[in-house]
């Protein structure tokens, strides 16, 4: 990861930080209306999403302190150690888009549940529009050893998640998801985080 001008990655701020919080005054005014699946799905649901958003915000800000990086002399930027941002980087944004493969499935999971929860179907069509990209990165991550064992990996090509081209999103292998694509899919899976938090049976 070169040093950036600019942050491309949306700023998901101002989301409400308190799922954690919600769901805990939740457990301790218990959930009797809830069957026991539809419980574990939601603490688990509302867990994930804020892991998700978590790692997204620290990769956000590896890419903004990796910009105030430019304003070092280069025999600073050298002491701080440059090619650590660029594997922070990774690691946040790998956790965050497997945090969302998880969600992906998890919805699956709740939509085909008898006594689950109900999710609002236009949140749901909305993030399942992203859904293959995202899995198809995720996919390649976990599997890329298999990947480099059968020569699926082009000359150039990345074998971790890093920055595409235009720094607008991330790509490993020949997959790519845009940054945009997936801060909408992260507002929309806390607005269904914060539904289902307040929904009653």
């Amino acid at each position: 990861m070169a040093i950036l001008s600019e942050c491309k990655m949306p700023d998901l701020s101002v989301l409400d930080p308190s799922l954690i919080g919600r769901l805990f005054i939740q457990l301790l005014l218990g959930e009797r209306s809830l069957s026991q699946k539809a419980r574990l799905y939601r603490r688990n649901f509302v867990r994930l999403v804020d892991k998700a958003l978590n790692e997204y915000h620290e990769a956000r800000e590896v890419i903004l302190t990796q910009i105030a990086e430019a304003n070092r002399p280069p025999e600073e930027m050298i002491k701080h150690g440059r090619s650590i941002y660029m594997l922070a980087f990774t690691n946040h944004i790998e956790t965050c888009i497997n945090a969302v493969s998880r969600l992906f499935k998890l919805l699956e999971r709740i939509k085909s549940e008898k006594d689950s929860l109900p999710v609002p179907r236009e949140l749901r069509r909305l993030v399942e529009t992203k859904s293959k990209s995202i899995d198809y990165v995720r996919n390649v991550v976990e599997h890329i050893d298999e990947h480099i064992q059968k020569d699926e990996i082009a000359p150039g090509k990345p074998i971790m998640l890093a920055l595409s081209k235009n720094d607008d999103g991330v790509v490993v292998s020949n997959y790519e998801i845009k940054f945009k694509d997936l801060a909408m899919v992260l507002g929309k899976m806390h607005e269904i985080a914060l539904y289902i938090l307040t929904v009653k049976k």
